[in-house]
């Protein structure tokens, strides 16, 4: 690359950090999405500092273009969480409810449902809606990731019945090219999305402290969303 398109390439490296980071840390995101990114456009610069193919930019860029789902839905998220209990469908949503009723409309269904949920400022309880909204990560899962395909590729843990939803997000992304670090993020909010809604799940509380843990397993199952809206982008490619 010549020497202005090197400048350029500084400049973007400078306004990420300055602008866009600061703006990322505010997100619901977690924080190892961030310095993936960080590392990533490090990369950039170090790119920058001497003459490479053009080529290797463009894998670079293309790398950050995998988090971007994750950074729109962390937008979109927060934007919901300062209403009063009304979520309008977002473009992400409305993306993930169009294609995933091309492919499973009963799934397409329970998203609908888990939007409803969230949206209704009167409900009492979110803790089915987490487990409804891990029910259609599984499905969509186990319909491009059988278990018998699956299990051609990796081998189960002693105490382990089946393969985890992080198994079957790292087959189906692999199995389409995506690089390690790509994944990555998908396949650690999969296991996040498995992990907490089942401690959710089990989770108890005192009659006395209702409406607070009402409050916060909202704000639980909102960061559930987030996970799942990213990784139900990736899965479905709708950001394509």
């Amino acid at each position: 690359m010549d020497s202005s398109l090197r400048e350029e390439a500084k400049a973007a490296v400078q306004f990420y950090f300055r602008e866009v980071r600061p703006s990322l840390e505010q997100l619901p995101l977690q924080a190892d999405y961030v310095q993936y990114i960080d590392r990533i456009v490090q990369r950039l610069l170090e790119l920058s500092s001497s003459t490479n193919r053009k080529s290797t930019y463009l894998h670079t860029i293309q790398e950050l273009f995998d988090f971007r789902s994750y950074a729109e839905t962390g937008i979109e998220i927060k934007a919901a969480s300062r209403g009063l209990g009304v979520t309008l469908t977002t473009a992400t949503e409305a993306a993930i409810l169009k294609t995933l009723g091309q492919i499973l409309p009963a799934s397409a269904l329970s998203y609908k449902q888990v939007l409803q949920d969230l949206s209704d400022s009167g409900r009492t309880s979110f803790r089915g809606t987490a487990a409804e909204l891990r029910e259609v990560l599984r499905e969509l899962l186990d319909h491009l990731a059988p278990d018998e395909e699956v299990l051609k590729t990796v081998k189960l843990e002693k105490d382990q019945k089946r393969p985890s939803m992080k198994q079957k997000t790292m087959f189906i992304l692999k199995a389409r090219g995506v690089g390690e670090t790509g994944r990555r993020p998908a396949e650690n909010a999969a296991a996040a999305i498995e992990e907490s809604v089942g401690s959710l799940a089990r989770s108890v509380y005192d009659q006395g402290s209702l409406v607070t843990h009402v409050s916060g397993t909202r704000r639980q199952v909102l960061t559930f969303k987030g996970y799942a809206d990213a990784v139900l982008g990736d899965l479905l490619e709708i950001h394509k």
